[in-house]
């Protein structure tokens, strides 16, 4: 037999089915030995089976009775919590108080069997249901119920999902607590609670005990198939993360099976708002510290090698690396140590370390060791990462991109390079083998080399010529195809072939080109000239039929959102697809390209697409996804009120741009200004000849409104310290005050929706009257000072500097006052321009008048010559 090699399948770790597992044993077993079996299962029968025909197992009993640790539920109490789970499902309360009582009943009822109840099978996802719809005292008064016998339910197959829903809604009370919003618990329940039972203690105590009983067993529950997901959620919580679990089972913290359950059954109970970060007490991060200390220290440095490999402790390890890397960098680089074999220390020039080498091979080509090493290289130091290069990638780059297992690990070293200098490096290794990464079945190590340029700022143009290359898109009529072979990863001769053959069924596009091409658009735009080109070289019927694919739609959507993509170019996108919009709308995917248009347009094709959708109001209100549409875009309100949704489309469009005159277009871009930014430090920071310069110079207009100190890039101070606290000042105000406006605009939000600066300009229309007087006033003032001295004007330039280095001090006023500030500024602005100008205007004048009478003199010189050459 040909032996086939297999591919890596990412998530499924390999694993053969178990209908090829039975058809290998019975290719296996011969003839004569199955028959035998049969009969040995019909006397078996015979002598004592069940009415099914089914055989006794013995050990089944064995398997219930370890299951029952701490004893068997009534089948009554078991009939009860069917009808709880029915009752928890409907949610038929007419009332909270009706909810609060059912609640209180049942927990009456489950009093002194919550172990029991969380150790059967059918009752422990009752218990989950039950815990979700519970207040903040139910929840501690049942996790009080469990201490002492944590490393029994850790352990066991039903309870630790119930102690992972328990310790994941516990996190959720200790971020209220630390609020100060936690839920005040009635005085009845607190009359309840006698003297004897003791002092409940909070949910951060409780958490904090548990993690002190079980903190010495860590190093053996993380290889646990049921205890590893109780510990990934502990970290979370210390960490200060969320804990979110989608149906799809991609996450760290829930099996497959349980996350698809989870999705299905309790999605409504467990809906709302996912953040990343929860807000945590201070003893959550000692105490992550003394957890991941004890771990560490409880492991060998063979018994973590052989858990790199472990298909249940090789996602605890990830996830301790994914916190270290954020909280505790020196721990992280401990752990790599551990891992790796002390590879974060120095080492003398030639040292090898044979068995570490081994080692990162086996991790490379194992298919649950590689997903380690994936996470080491995202984490890795800047000096980490420079090791790994020289010691293992360099010159193999392109041999290990065609492994169907290190091929991930060499995406990830890509994506996370670290200077221009070293991409730049791994670009000219691979470089030549894109044609055969295409061919091969590679198209994730393209789209990762497209990544890390976007990425670190550097070799565009390598790369571009490289991927037309291996798509065969060399001559400008070739390159108008760019965008289909790109979007369907095949050469420009695939695609004519099949052009020519005029099939019927239409080609999926490729995800991995298609990502591709995203990326490729958040490229400079000389080029991404590529694929805008291209995208115009095609008909609007094809265009539009994109809008209504899965992945498509997104390479669509891509040309809209692109910083770098000319204005001009949007607006002649959305001229293409005039007249197709409430055919878009209806659509599930194209409605998600018509708020992408809606986001980008002016107020004159706002209007176009607004009455195009107002006319097929009707069809567009009985859709599911055509009513999403109408809602964002204001619909009822543009056919009653006209020009209220005129006047409230022109305020959102001049708080736009009265935002990219001060900030820049860059600042507004939110994360990718801010990738911007750090591409430009990085930048700066590796050039000598700006050595000082910490960023590139903002809008000047910021430092007229008193958004900083100074103008990053402007040299006014010889002394160095000054130069730098003023850079750093110039780099850090920016982002801090683009953070603060951004909290502010979401909390304040629902209050300023009649648009404040409609109202300042306005109050500023109303007194133009006194305006003009002093503007008189202050005109007379400055044809007096243009007579004064230049002395004077030093010393004012003085005093204007003190002001500027005071302004920082100053407390923020109030948001309305920082707008009539900002358009006072902008005023300002205006006038010195315009004095500029002037000023320019008449410099160049007498500059020319100069020029002229130069001229003269020139032309009288050379003819009073030429005359006295010819007299003599």
């Amino acid at each position: 037999m040909a032996v086939v090699a297999e591919k890596r399948v990412r998530g499924s770790r390999g694993k053969k089915s178990k209908v090829a597992k039975a058809q290998e044993q019975d290719n296996a077993t011969p003839a004569g030995k199955t028959f035998q079996r049969n009969n040995n299962n019909n006397n078996h029968q015979a002598e004592g089976g069940d009415e099914s025909g089914r055989p006794v197992r013995p050990d089944r009993r064995v398997q219930i009775d370890n299951a029952a640790i701490f004893g068997f539920i009534d089948p009554d109490v078991q009939q009860y919590f069917k009808g709880v789970e029915q009752s928890l499902d409907e949610q038929n309360f007419e009332t909270v108080e009706e909810q609060q009582l059912f609640l209180e009943n049942v927990y009456n009822e489950v009093q002194g069997k919550e172990l029991i109840l969380a150790t059967d099978h059918s009752c422990s996802l009752v218990l989950e249901k039950l815990l979700r719809v519970s207040n903040d005292f139910q929840l501690r008064v049942f996790f009080d119920k469990m201490n002492g016998n944590f490393l029994k339910l850790f352990t066991h197959r039903f309870a630790s999902h119930v102690c992972q829903t328990l310790i994941t809604l516990c996190a959720e009370v200790v971020e209220r607590q630390v609020k100060g919003n936690e839920m005040m618990m009635i005085k009845e329940d607190l009359d309840d609670i006698s003297q004897e039972d003791g002092v409940l203690l909070s949910a951060e105590n409780l958490i904090l005990n548990m993690c002190n009983e079980t903190q010495e067993e860590f190093t053996a529950l993380i290889s646990d198939p049921f205890a590893s997901h109780i510990i990934r959620v502990i970290l979370y919580v210390l960490a200060g993360r969320t804990v979110v679990d989608d149906g799809t089972g991609k996450g760290n913290v829930r099996s497959k099976k349980s996350a698809k359950y989870n999705d299905a059954n309790n999605n409504k109970l467990n809906a709302g708002n996912s953040r990343p970060t929860r807000l945590v007490p201070p003893s959550f991060k000692e105490m992550l510290r003394t957890v991941t200390s004890t771990m560490m220290n409880g492991l060998s440095d063979s018994i973590v090698r052989a858990l790199a490999v472990h298909q249940v402790a090789n996602p605890v390890l990830q996830l301790l690396l994914e916190v270290l890397a954020k909280d505790d960098p020196v721990m992280k680089d401990e752990l790599v140590d551990k891992l790796l074999m002390d590879i974060t220390k120095e080492e003398e020039p030639g040292y090898k370390n044979n068995d570490r080498d081994a080692y990162v091979e086996t991790l490379l080509r194992d298919q649950v060791g590689s997903h380690l090493l994936e996470k080491i290289v995202q984490v890795a130091s800047p000096a980490l990462f420079q090791k790994f290069y020289t010691s293992y990638f360099r010159g193999r780059l392109s041999k290990l991109s065609f492994h169907p297992v290190a091929n991930y690990v060499i995406q990830q070293f890509f994506v996370h390079a670290k200077t221009p200098i070293q991409l730049e490096m791994m670009v000219t290794e691979v470089l030549p083998e894109f044609e055969n990464f295409l061919k091969f079945g590679r198209p994730g190590v393209l789209r990762a080399v497209v990544e890390a340029c976007k990425n670190v700022g550097a070799c565009y143009k390598d790369v571009i010529k490289g991927l037309c290359n291996a798509f065969h898109t060399r001559t400008s009529v070739e390159r108008k195809d760019f965008l289909h072979v790109v979007l369907n990863m095949e050469t420009y001769e695939a695609l004519l072939e099949r052009q020519e053959n005029q099939e019927s069924n239409k080609p999926k596009f490729h995800p991995q080109g298609a990502v591709t091409l995203q990326l490729i658009l958040q490229y400079p735009e000389e080029h991404s000239k590529i694929v805008v080109d291209s995208y115009f070289a095609q008909k609007d019927e094809l265009m539009y039929s994109w809008t209504l694919d899965p992945v498509g739609s997104h390479v669509i959507e891509a040309f809209l959102i692109s910083p770098t993509v000319n204005l001009k170019v949007k607006r002649k996108i959305l001229r293409s697809f005039l007249g197709k919009y409430h055919q878009m709308a209806l659509d599930r995917f194209g409605g998600h390209t018509v708020d992408k248009c809606w986001a980008v347009s002016d107020i004159e094709m706002k209007e176009k697409i607004a009455e195009e959708l107002l006319e097929h109001e009707h069809s567009l209100s009985q859709s599911y996804y055509g009513k999403f549409i109408l809602r964002n875009c204001k619909i009822d309100q543009f056919k009653r009120k006209r020009e209220e949704w005129v006047e409230r489309e022109q305020g959102i469009e001049r708080k736009k741009d009265m935002f990219k005159d001060i900030l820049g277009d860059a600042v507004l871009a939110t994360a990718h200004g801010k990738q911007q930014q750090q591409q430009r430090q990085q930048k700066v920071a590796n050039d000598d000849s700006k050595a000082n310069a910490d960023l590139p110079a903002p809008n000047p207009k910021m430092a007229d409104l008193g958004f900083g100190g100074g103008i990053a890039g402007v040299k006014t101070t010889t002394d160095k310290k000054k130069k730098k606290n003023k850079s750093k000042k110039s780099s850090e105000d920016p982002d801090k005050l683009l953070i603060k406006d951004e909290d502010e605009e979401n909390q304040v939000k629902e209050k300023y929706k009649s648009d404040e600066i409609d109202k300042l300009f306005k109050k500023r229309s109303q007194g133009k009257g006194v305006s003009a007087k002093k503007r008189g006033i202050d005109d007379d003032v400055e044809m007096e000072s243009a007579s004064e001295s230049e002395a004077d004007d030093d010393e004012s330039n003085q005093e204007d500097e003190k002001e500027e280095e005071e302004e920082p001090k100053k407390k923020k006023k109030k948001i309305s006052k920082d707008l009539v500030s900002v358009l006072d500024a902008i005023d300002a602005t205006k006038k010195k321009k315009k004095k500029a100008k002037k000023a320019k205007e008449e410099e160049e004048e007498e500059e020319n008048e100069d020029r002229k009478k130069k001229k003269k003199k020139g032309s009288k010189k050379d003819k009073d010559s030429k005359k006295r050459k010819f007299m003599s």
